[in-house]
């Protein structure tokens, strides 16, 4: 590899891993970013308010607005208006999603065997540890 500091090689992985998840999901008419939303919702009962997808893909407004759109769109999600405050905006997943998101997590748990292959199970800990306080120092 011809650039081997830490950031250049964080930033490649990041892209691999991007383009291969995308041909994976092509198949049920998804993205990365769309499929990250299709997960959160899953681990947070199947709902969640337009903001809370916002806060934890760590996008802005227009990018949440686009990604729900698009996933409505496709018969992922339905949004309704929340009554309390009209403001906000509920995101629930379809029968669909549901469905599809157990494909996901077979993906997810392929992709990360195939990354850490050849890593013995202490180093994989330890890099854990050590990515989230390199996530922590970039926040």
């Amino acid at each position: 590899m011809q650039n081997s500091h830490i950031g250049y090689l964080i930033k490649t992985i990041s892209d691999r891993i991007k383009i291969h998840a995308d041909d994976d999901l092509k198949r049920h008419n998804l993205t990365l970013s769309q499929s990250r939303v299709l997960i959160f919702l899953l681990r947070n009962g199947g709902k969640a308010m337009q903001k809370e997808i916002e806060e934890e893909l760590e996008v802005s407004h227009p990018t949440t607005v686009g990604l729900v759109s698009r996933m409505a769109q496709n018969g992922f999600l339905t949004v309704r208006p929340d009554m309390d405050d009209r403001r906000n905006r509920i995101v629930c997943l379809t029968q669909h999603a549901i469905e599809v998101g157990s494909d996901m997590d077979n993906l997810i748990g392929q992709m990360e065997e195939k990354m850490l292959s050849s890593i013995p199970e202490e180093q994989q800990k330890l890099l854990v540890q050590m990515l989230e306080i390199i996530y922590k120092n970039v926040n």
